[in-house]
């Protein structure tokens, strides 16, 4: 009798918190495409390293757990305290505690069991995208053949399952524990706000905008360190809190003060209910918009590191192969043999980097820009090295006349070379003014030198003492996977460079002796001694493709579990807003009105940790992008990646709220 009852509590239980089921099917789906990865043949024989990408999957599927856990012990509690009479009236019948425990268990198992299996095949679909997916982002080739592993499988079940039974476990514990007076007054606890005074709400509410105003201006002005960002990071989560605390009491100090706006088409019911529903969900509101936060700037974060890896492969590898030496003497014969081998080149240059025992420049950008990043000595290169360069790039070349210099710098520095510019430069006895600035991409994360690089003519190099030597080529075509390692393998070999990490051990002892320097990226730094245009690229790519899908996944999931319990609490709600409607119609409103009020009344609601989460959210969001574009070279502005975030948040956003509001319209 137990087993249909609870297959019949379970079909009302689908019909009345669809949108969890719904919820739950897609978390289903998103975590085993996702888990996917980590056993996907196809995705470990794209890199070497191709196991990272599973161990970011794992980490990522930690924060999930959690918070699938929060909403499955949210929604189970939710739903115990809805059918707290129901729950007293079995005992009333005779059911022991064990037995009602039991059967809510049982419920809830089969609608977890069906949201898993009905998961599994979009799942397999989603798992074909994400793995074309990250094709896509490297370029490569990918035909569509599905696979299906048994340990995906049992690791989704596993991550599932675990978080689903110690929700009901603990939820079950609980059960057992109340007698019949507890569970009839467990309908009507609330997260309610003490009466007594109304006015200290509203000032902490005013507090909590204060310390987010104080916050932002620290953040912005640099005055957040790395030793306190967690206190920080506390007292931000604390504001939060007590915003929406505070944010009901002034709903209802303006409803009491009852101004003529609020008597206009319906008004006065919008607010009293956005009041009461902010009122006795303050605190899961305050989750909630944490949630949105946290995963409107994981997306932006995403999207930052989609952008780097579209536009950086050629702003920092420009040319197909770089090889560096410390000798400035060194003439790369046996490189320039090994690549004429290959019959696959179509330009090259072999030229030296000069320093006239000045450092202006690099002095200045240490201490404003990157401390500790440059070179010793400003560099230099002659005007005929830098047009050549510049005609195996197909860029024009320029001309210098007599007395006159240019830069060649990165484009998000371009406001330093002008105001550094102004000064002339003293070579011999001779002074040289600027004549120009040029930002194209050009290879200067410690190459043609950190971010910088001075072009002057070439009897002014004769007074110069040449620093290190450097040889750029240009391909006919684009290297293949396989002609691009097995290249650079060789190049690495004529010179005895170790390969793997002895290979960086012994380019961070040049660096060390030499004073030399990388520049002010920081998102991807590489000191190999030489660079294949093509490897470098693909590895950049994949190494941020580890960090960029992840980050998408939890805020996906973070954005799901939000919008289901606001949708929930409103859908659970439907024989209250049936009564009120009823009421407001014989009172002479028309059905038009009444849907107009309702989808009013569920905008205002569903902006309330929306609305905060996009100022929390733009704020940190903003203070990331800002120096992302300063540290990492892409110069797109600053708003655009949480822009993008903002689009895919409202397109999830607008489909939950769509089905709330029309089965919310339907039932009434």
């Amino acid at each position: 009798m137990l087993n249909k009852l609870a297959l019949r509590n379970a079909r009302r239980s689908f019909r009345e918190y669809f949108l969890y089921f719904f919820t739950m099917i897609l978390i289903t789906a998103l975590m085993f495409s996702f888990h996917s990865m980590i056993y996907s043949k196809a995705i470990l024989t794209l890199a070497a390293d191709g196991g990272m990408f599973g161990v970011m999957i794992a980490l990522a599927s930690v924060f999930i757990v959690f918070i699938v856990l929060w909403l499955i012990h949210y929604m189970v509690n939710f739903m115990a305290k809805r059918r707290s009479r129901e729950f007293a009236l079995y005992m009333l019948l005779g059911f022991h505690k064990k037995q009602i425990s039991r059967l809510f268990l049982k419920e809830n198992m089969v609608l977890g069991a069906l949201a898993f299996l009905a998961g599994l095949i979009p799942g397999i679909f989603l798992q074909q995208v994400l793995t074309a997916a990250v094709y896509g982002v490297l370029e490569a080739s990918y035909k569509i053949r599905p696979e299906f592993n048994l340990k995906t499988l049992f690791l989704t079940a596993a991550v599932y399952g675990g978080a689903y039974v110690l929700a009901l476990l603990r939820n079950n514990r609980r059960l057992k524990k109340r007698n019949i007076r507890e569970i009839l007054e467990q309908e009507r606890e609330n997260e309610r706000q003490g009466a007594g005074n109304r006015t200290w709400p509203k000032w902490l509410f005013l507090a909590a905008l204060g310390c987010l105003i104080f916050f932002s201006v620290q953040m912005y002005r640099g005055g957040i360190h790395y030793n306190t960002v967690l206190l920080w990071i506390l007292g931000l989560i604390v504001s939060a809190y007590v915003l929406f605390f505070g944010l009901s009491a002034f709903l209802v100090s303006y409803i009491r003060k009852g101004p003529e706006s609020l008597w206009r088409r319906g008004n006065l019911f919008v607010f009293r209910q956005l009041a009461g529903k902010i009122r006795t969900m303050g605190f899961t509101m305050s989750t909630l918009m944490i949630l949105f936060t946290a995963a409107l700037v994981g997306c932006c974060c995403a999207f930052m590191l989609s952008r780097f890896q579209e536009t950086q492969g050629e702003e920092k590898w420009p040319f197909d192969v770089a090889c560096y030496n410390p000798d400035p003497e060194y003439n790369f014969d046996r490189e320039r043999e090994r690549i004429k081998a290959e019959e696959i080149f179509e330009q090259e240059l072999a030229y030296q980097i000069y320093e006239n025992h000045t450092k202006s420049w690099s002095a200045y950008l240490d201490e404003h820009i990157a401390p500790d990043n440059y070179f010793a000595w400003d560099t230099y290169i002659r005007e005929s090295d830098y047009n050549q360069l510049r005609s195996m790039l197909g860029y024009e070349p320029v001309s210098l006349g007599t007395g006159e210099y240019l830069v060649q710098i990165k484009a998000r520095l371009k406001s330093v070379a002008e105001l550094l510019g102004k000064k002339n430069l003293v070579i011999g006895n001779t002074e040289y003014t600027c004549k120009g600035i040029y930002t194209e991409a050009f290879e200067q994360s410690g190459h043609n030198g950190a971010d910088f690089l001075l072009v002057i003519p070439d009897e002014a190099a004769d007074f110069m003492k040449p620093y290190y030597s450097l040889y750029m080529a240009v391909t006919k075509h684009d290297l293949t996977q396989e002609e691009g390692e097995k290249l650079r393998t060789a190049l690495l070999k004529i010179n005895d460079v170790s390969t793997g990490e002895k290979m960086y051990d012994d380019w961070e002892a040049w660096e060390e002796k030499d004073s030399r320097g990388l520049g002010s990226d920081t998102m991807v730094v590489s000191n190999s001694f030489v660079f294949v245009k093509s490897i470098d690229t693909y590895e950049m790519r994949f190494m941020l493709s580890t960090f960029m899908f992840p980050l998408f996944y939890i805020g996906l999931v973070f954005l799901c579990v939000a919008m289901t319990v606001l949708g929930v609490q409103q859908l659970c709600d439907t024989e209250k807003y049936r009564r009120n409607f009823s009421i407001l119609r014989k009172l002479g409103m028309r059905k038009e009105e009444t849907d107009g009020l309702l989808l009013r009344q569920l905008v205002f609601y569903y902006l309330c940790p929306f609305g905060a989460a996009l100022v929390f959210g733009g704020i940190l969001s903003g203070y990331v992008s800002m120096n992302f574009s300063l540290y990492s070279g892409v110069t797109d502005p600053v708003w655009s990646y949480f822009g993008i975030s903002l689009l895919l948040f409202l397109l999830v956003y607008g489909i939950y709220f769509a089905m709330t509001y029309l089965e919310l319209k339907r039932s009434l």
